[in-house]
């Protein structure tokens, strides 16, 4: 697959991300499932957000402080669209607010959130604030199944990975297993990876083909990093925005930006 441009993974926009893992603030909330709204709160940003990924994020634009404020008193999820080239896509991933790590006086905080259901907007609503908009949630198809030699082979190269690189978005993440479902999203959960790239993951229905893909992905990043384990370079084009040093892999330097 064709990767046509790098994405700064910590890129950020009406909100940032927070890698500073201060997880001693605030108890771990309920994920949330309780009330759900008819509309969905959306929050664009220039990232992809994958089921059962950990994301944080340091909240500081008026309109997304109130959004997660909302959340937050009603037991809200919210729905993240990548924004690519100036534009939303309709396909998103709903965020459960599991931590409050920091609030300040201000308003702004730093969260933890946690990728859980796919949907696709049917319609939007600007009546609040924030955007709002209808979901359409889908899920994979149950016959396409990956195989045993996939999985295994899957789990062999995630395992060699973390044995070559360090890769600093994934000390939030969890530790994967061969027995888990969609295991595809928690092998990629925290590494870096060019945003179209990642939006096809997302929108993808097939586990079978999802895993080919990671897989094949992770085996390109071993052999990167293999070819020249001791020297800082920039990496080729068919890799993710990270970088080769002694420490291992690491994202990009973040960047600011606005929302649309």
């Amino acid at each position: 697959m064709e990767r046509r441009r790098i994405v700064r993974v910590l890129a950020m926009s009406g909100a940032g991300l927070w890698t500073q893992q201060r997880f001693r603030a605030a108890p771990l909330l309920q994920a949330q499932d309780a009330s759900r709204p008819e509309l969905l709160p959306l929050f664009p940003l220039d990232l992809v957000l994958l089921p059962h990924t950990n994301l944080p994020l340091h909240i500081f634009e008026p309109r997304y402080k109130e959004m997660i404020g909302d959340c937050l008193r009603n037991g809200w999820e919210f729905g993240m669209l990548a924004v690519h080239d100036q534009s939303v896509t309709a396909f998103g991933c709903t965020a459960s607010i599991t931590k409050v790590l920091e609030r300040f006086p201000d308003g702004r905080m730093n969260i933890i959130v946690r990728g859980q259901r796919r949907f696709e907007i049917s319609e939007l609503n600007d009546q609040k604030s924030y955007l709002r908009g209808t979901p359409e949630f889908f899920d994979d198809d149950p016959a396409e199944l990956p195989s045993s030699d996939l999985l295994e082979r899957s789990m062999a190269l995630y395992s060699r990975l973390k044995e070559l690189a360090k890769i600093e978005t994934q000390v939030i993440q969890d530790v994967p297993r061969s027995t888990d479902t969609q295991l595809s999203y928690r092998l990629i959960a925290g590494v870096p990876g060019e945003l179209t790239w990642l939006q096809h993951l997302l929108e993808l229905r097939s586990e079978r083909k999802r895993l080919e893909l990671v897989a094949d992905y992770l085996e390109e990043l071993i052999e990167e990093f293999e070819s020249a384990p001791n020297k800082q370079r920039a990496p080729s084009q068919r890799i993710a925005a990270v970088t080769f040093s002694s420490r291992g892999l690491r994202p990009s330097r973040p960047s600011r930006g606005s929302l649309p």
